[in-house]
């Protein structure tokens, strides 16, 4: 199809992509700045507030299980009815949170909390599909020797879509309510629904599409992550989820010994530069999601920041994410593997200069964001290129959906883990302090050793986002070595 299409047309197609992506990752930090309001109008109690951080993990884990899926789907049905079936998907998502606050209490027994997850859970599944299928159709709009271009600009457009996210929820709330925010995604995804439908047709194939592998990876994927975020100690829960999760896999290797999978092509299990993309991508992952997450935590605990300041602090890592990732076009231009090695060196850099630097105000902080924004952006084009490195274009789809899953997976570890050894960590350190005084002197006492704390643990989380950043750069190491030897 590349070959065939004009040049403005590409262009066209491109920036309807770029927007469909955009809108896709506005949502996932959009959030950030809305849940204080969401807290109140759901009326959720003081039990209930350490679920909430499962409003963001529940987004993650729609993301990332949809992808292999869509994948196929793009593989099967072609790009633009897979692209227009996820933003529908997407709208219907966007709608069922936006009215969760008129559900009635305890709806067949489920808080409005719980609501929340299971439809902002649905909504990323629509919104997890877009990006992978979009990287997808890149690489058939244009031809081989333009897809770092393309590539550069999907990943600009979901970094632009991060960015926006924390500022649009500010100023949604400063002239409207949270709802609006969800409620707004149905005309975005409308308009990008009729655009899409000026694009060709791309080619389909025939793609066997089993949910069971599906089925099975997601549920173990969902207990992982229960396991490890809500972990405190060996308790009867615990126990039973681990029984569950032994069980299920278990079934997953029965299957896979008599009947085989049919969720990873058989090209990509035995490609040994797939192997160390999906590595690579997933330590990149586990550091991007801490720092992601320490940013706003550190700037409204410690140094109690409003949300337009929390918003422009993201700002300085997620612009400059983008603009990585556009540097990143110019430089694997010149050599892919160096684009690596040299977005490893930045995000090292980075995050150990930020461990060392968080008694500095978070809005106070620039150069270390802008190394860090750099070093993730100069990852994207050269890890989707190596990943779709001598692949087929009839598997192109559920190829650059795993290089994207590999990513999301990571991040749902990090988080998962680093709030947990967080959580105990600053348990442990406040342990014995004075919570309450009405002496003002000793009051500020207090509060200045509890700050002191947070310090301590944002500074160790800090420092495993760095070692995971040295575990992607000796990951990128090995994929540097392995496609430069195909």
């Amino acid at each position: 199809m590349a070959a065939t299409l004009k040049s403005n047309k590409r262009l066209f197609y491109i920036f309807i992509l770029c927007l469909a992506v955009f809108i896709a990752a506005d949502d996932q930090t959009v959030i950030v700045t809305l849940l204080p309001s969401m807290v109140m109008d759901l009326s959720i109690s003081i039990g209930e507030l350490n679920k909430i951080s499962w409003t963001i993990t529940s987004y993650l884990l729609g993301f990332t299980i949809v992808m292999p899926l869509a994948g196929k789907l793009c593989d099967k049905y072609g790009f633009r009815n897979s692209l227009i079936f996820s933003l529908l998907v997407f709208s219907i998502g966007s709608l069922l949170v936006g009215i969760t606050s008129s559900i009635p209490d305890k709806l067949f027994f489920l808080s409005k909390l719980n609501w929340l997850i299971f439809f902002r859970f649905l909504q990323a599944m629509g919104g997890g599909a877009i990006i992978p299928i979009a990287i997808a159709s890149v690489s058939i709009i244009l031809e081989k020797k333009y897809w770092i271009y393309g590539f550069g600009l999907i990943g600009a457009s979901a970094e632009a879509g991060g960015v926006i996210g924390p500022l649009w929820g500010s100023l949604i709330l400063e002239i409207w309510d949270w709802p609006a925010a969800f409620f707004l995604n149905l005309p975005l995804s409308f308009f990008v629904i009729i655009l899409i439908l000026t694009m060709p047709k791309s080619k389909k194939n025939i793609v066997k599409i089993k949910l069971v592998d599906t089925v099975l990876i997601s549920l173990v994927l969902i207990l992982i992550t229960l396991l490890v975020s809500e972990f405190n100690n060996l308790g009867f829960i615990q126990i039973v989820i681990i029984i569950i999760l032994s069980l299920i896999i278990s079934i997953g290797v029965i299957k896979i010994r008599f009947y085989g999978q049919d969720l990873i092509p058989s090209q990509l299990i035995v490609s040994r530069t797939f192997l160390f993309t999906f590595i690579t991508h997933f330590f990149i992952g586990c550091s991007l999601i801490i720092v992601m997450v320490v940013i706003p935590l550190s700037g409204s605990t410690i140094y109690q920041l409003d949300n337009i300041s929390i918003g422009l602090s993201l700002l300085k890592v997620t612009a400059f994410i983008g603009v990585g990732s556009l540097f990143g076009i110019f430089f694997s231009k010149i050599s892919t593997s160096l684009t690596m090695i040299l977005g490893s060196i930045f995000i090292s850099m980075g995050t150990f200069l930020y461990s060392k630097n968080l008694d500095i105000p978070t809005d106070q902080i620039n150069i270390i964001f802008f190394i860090i924004g750099i070093g993730f952006g100069l990852f994207i084009v050269p890890i989707h290129n190596t990943g779709l490195h001598n692949i087929g274009e009839n598997i192109r789809g559920i190829t650059s959906s795993m290089i994207s899953l590999s990513r999301m997976i990571g991040m749902i570890f990090g988080l998962s883990l680093m709030t947990t050894i967080g959580t105990a960590r600053f348990s442990e350190l406040v342990t014995g302090i004075q919570v309450f005084s009405l002496d003002p002197n000793v009051q500020n006492k207090i509060n200045d050793n509890i700050n002191q704390a947070g310090l301590e643990v944002f500074n160790e989380i800090m420092l495993g986002a760095f070692i995971f950043s040295l575990l992607a750069s000796f990951s990128a190491l090995i994929l540097s070595y392995v496609y430069i030897k195909n």
